[in-house]
């Protein structure tokens, strides 16, 4: 049975005094933050959204709820909302915070504090490594040049128009990790390739007399530790992924995304480029709404499980990033419950990305098509795991 609003917010009222971003206000005077010296209002954080008899189904009220400010000062900017559904006996919780207050892997660890019935695993803790030479040069590739961005492609070159909108897919998780063994990758791997391959059909279709010629996507990497799983900020650092240019062969799409993600790992990119971060771009981390660098993100989170709330199941998440500046496109993968949900946000300038969810799904059929063919190649090897991103309960919200 979904709870009430009341119930939820005396719910929370216990739980949200540790967790120190929920607590913060953009300092007037700087780029950074300071600490609500007043308790929390929750009649303001906790809000009851409207129910299936409003006449609009939930995808819709989450579409209208991603448009909607975050509250303003003297109130922090996170919100937690209630969508129920009486003749399913079902609801949906959306959470959202300030990007610059938390990161997915952040935000995760928020939820599951705040709502499970039960005390859960965080979602995601990095392991630090030393970093690297090899790795310091490609971070300054990333992160000094501009990036090439939607070539040929308008939609994907302009600032974020807004009206933003979800689209999303589920599929059994089971089906990526059996793919993953197919393969010799992992989960993360076939996302990637499978979005990669799904690109440039999308393309084809909204754009039929221009070639697809290429696009970097920007994909996060979490560096939360234990020290660190619910520090505010954005602890989280960002690789470039070159997409491939042609529909050419699954395998070759593969091992061109492979290369990327397996040379990241091998070399400390991750620990590389959070080394530099800390040290130079730290201010850049806390100020509110960093504006983006790529015109496409694509992020990937695996919730811990099993998790309850008010004794009743979770059933699928998803985590979503309402885009801004020159990102009209968040792409994520969300596996909790045994789903894992391919979410996509876009502004109203891209349309078509309604479809791309379908078109990853197809992909993944290609994948398993050809999956017989390997025969245990490529060799198996560690990839690189890169969850960042829950940006419900089915789903979850970040903006």
């Amino acid at each position: 049975m979904p709870p009430s609003i009341d119930a939820l917010r005396e719910h929370l009222r216990h739980r949200t005094g540790p967790l120190a971003a929920l607590h913060l206000l953009p300092h007037r005077a700087s780029s950074g933050w300071q600490r609500v010296g007043r308790p929390l209002d929750l009649t303001v954080h906790v809000v009851q959204g409207p129910d299936d008899r409003s006449g609009r189904t939930r995808d819709e009220t989450t579409d209208e709820l991603i448009r909607k400010d975050l509250p303003h000062p003297p109130h922090p900017p996170w919100d937690m909302w209630l969508f129920t559904s009486q003749e399913h006996r079902s609801y949906r919780i959306c959470f959202r915070i300030d990007h610059a207050l938390c990161d997915g892997v952040g935000a995760a660890h928020y939820l599951a504090a705040l709502l499970a019935d039960q005390e859960l695993p965080a979602p995601h803790l990095h392991r630090p490594a030393r970093p690297t030479l090899a790795a310091a040069s490609r971070f300054a590739h990333n992160y000094l040049r501009r990036p090439p961005r939607g070539r040929a492609w308008p939609d994907l070159s302009a600032d974020y128009q807004g009206d933003a909108r979800i689209a999303y897919v589920d599929v059994p998780d089971d089906r990526l990790l059996a793919l993953a063994r197919a393969w010799g990758v992992t989960v993360n791997d076939v996302y990637l390739t499978a979005l990669a391959r799904a690109m440039p059909v999308w393309h084809s279709r909204e754009f039929p007399t221009s070639p697809f010629l290429g696009l970097t996507a920007a994909v996060p990497l979490s560096v939360r530790t234990s020290r660190t799983e619910g520090a505010p900020g954005n602890h989280v650092v960002s690789m470039d992924l070159a997409l491939p240019r042609s529909q050419s062969d699954p395998r070759h799409c593969l091992e061109a995304v492979l290369k990327q993600t397996r040379r990241a790992a091998r070399t400390g990119y991750r620990d590389t480029a959070h080394f530099f971060i800390e040290r130079l771009l730290a201010p850049w981390l806390t100020h509110p709404n960093p504006r983006p660098r790529h015109a496409l993100t694509a992020t990937h989170l695996k919730l811990p499980s099993p998790w309850t709330v008010f004794g009743s199941s979770l059933t699928a998440a998803g985590l979503f990033c309402v885009p801004t500046g020159k990102m009209p496109c968040y792409v994520s993968l969300t596996r909790a419950a045994a789903i894992a949900r391919l979410g996509v946000v876009h502004d109203r300038r891209t349309p078509g990305a309604a479809r791309l969810p379908e078109l990853w799904r197809n992909a993944l059929s290609e994948l398993e098509s050809q999956a017989d063919r390997l025969a245990g190649e490529p060799a198996s090897r560690p990839g690189l795991s890169a969850p960042d991103t829950p940006d419900t309960l089915e789903p979850d919200t970040l903006k």
